[in-house]
């Protein structure tokens, strides 16, 4: 029978390297440092981190870059 819901294993290795980033990251490098594949992080953060983040868009080089990270308490 298939998963329903999240995997809290997932939602932890997510918040660890962005804990471990303050800064934020770009979605492919959260993947690229939790090993999991882009599209599974974009869905973990729409869906079910919601709340947790916040996504910032720096200047970089005129580009409009979104990167994540966590909401500061």
């Amino acid at each position: 029978m298939p998963k329903t819901g999240p995997d809290i294993e997932k939602i932890e290795l997510i918040r660890k390297v962005l804990r471990k980033n303050p800064k934020g990251l770009w979605i492919r490098e959260i993947a690229r440092k939790t090993g999991l594949d882009k599209s599974t992080v974009s869905i973990y953060l729409a869906r079910y981190m919601q709340n947790e983040i916040e996504d910032t868009y720096p200047d970089v080089k005129g580009d409009m870059i979104k990167v994540v990270r966590l909401k500061r308490k």
